[in-house]
């Protein structure tokens, strides 16, 4: 019964949400992509007008995807448990506390005040949810100066308050990306996200898709692919960029080789190391065997590779814009596996 309902409201939020965004196609346009299972912004994305849309995961199915983890999905969707129990098998940014009901619970012994005065910049992060929502990095600019998200200005005092609001949000490092990962865009923190399958035949893990997210000025200080950020593909092989996407407002399909606010080269760029990197996600995920599928999100800093998050079900739509997740035989039966198509 909870199946049949999820299935149901799956297409129902799918329709919802292609109502609210409004996206510019005709509404018979829309209704054709509904029964196949993809919100309308795919039209552009995938340019389904010339591809074959079964090659794809559609949005329905990633939704339903969801179920894989089970009954492990806490692992990933509770932050503080990801730092606890992931952290142990990789490196992840730490955790000194949690606020409760605007009220902080410190794990090192150190007052929030304390914390607050010893770190230059920090994280404030809810403890379940993605898409970057709920996401503070914070930037003390002076002793009575605060900076939240490089747009809210706060006193001292006034940033206490702030913090009195939070409800299940904890307080983490800053991981300093890497003079790589600067090079991108200097203004946003720019992370890989990983996707990360288990093989049912041999239970090992395997990379699925690997793309390199880049931020824009409107995204900034984030990367995120909703709020406009760049996607460029990461070959397995090399480490090496391809051109960018990002997330469509209008028909018009555009790829970017360079960055669009600085003109930076991206297409053709290397990532340091990646077969070094590779090897480390590899088995970091072949050490949490429970957890089928990820969508691991890291940061490339100068001390090595972090994991900042990992989801569980995690949108395909900044993998999939550059080519379809299910013309991979290992990916397309992995899925089949797992009863999603």
């Amino acid at each position: 019964m909870k199946y049949t309902y999820y299935k149901y409201s799956t297409t129902v939020n799918i329709i919802k949400k292609d109502f609210k965004d409004k996206f510019p196609i005709s509404f018979f346009n829309k209704i054709d992509l509904w029964r196949k299972g993809f919100l309308a912004e795919k039209q552009t994305l995938y340019q389904l007008d010339k591809n074959n849309y079964k090659a794809y995961l559609s949005d329905y199915h990633a939704a339903m995807a969801r179920w894989i983890n089970e009954p492990y999905n806490e692992l990933l969707t509770n932050k503080l448990i990801f730092s606890e129990f992931v952290g142990k098998y990789i490196k992840v940014p730490k955790t000194f506390g949690v606020f409760i009901n605007g009220e902080f619970f410190s794990q090192d012994n150190r007052c929030i005040n304390e914390l607050i005065n010893e770190f230059d910049v920090f994280v404030v992060k809810t403890i379940s949810g993605g898409g970057g929502k709920g996401v503070y990095l914070i930037n003390r600019i002076s002793e009575n100066q605060f900076v939240i998200n490089n747009s809210i200005n706060y006193t001292y005092d006034e940033f206490l308050d702030f913090f009195k609001t939070l409800n299940n949000y904890i307080f983490t490092e800053f991981i300093q990306p890497s003079d790589f990962s600067k090079s991108l865009n200097h203004t946003s923190i720019n992370t890989m996200r990983i996707l990360t399958l288990m093989d049912p035949k041999t239970n090992k893990a395997f990379i699925a898709r690997a793309v390199q997210r880049i931020g824009v000025a409107a995204s900034a200080p984030q990367d995120n692919f909703t709020k406009g950020g760049l996607s460029a593909n990461i070959d397995l092989e090399t480490g090496q960029l391809s051109d960018c996407t990002r997330h469509p407002k209008s028909k018009l399909h555009q790829r970017y080789t360079h960055h669009p606010d600085t003109n930076v080269k991206i297409e053709g760029v290397t990532i340091p190391n990646w077969k070094s990197i590779e090897s480390e996600i590899i088995e970091a995920a072949n050490k949490l065997p429970m957890l089928k599928c990820v969508g691991w999100d890291f940061v490339l800093s100068n001390k090595g590779l972090v994991a900042i998050e990992g989801n569980h079900h995690p949108d395909p739509d900044v993998l999939q814009g550059h080519e379809p997740l299910l013309t991979d035989a290992r990916i397309k039966a992995f899925y089949k596996f797992h009863k999603i198509i």
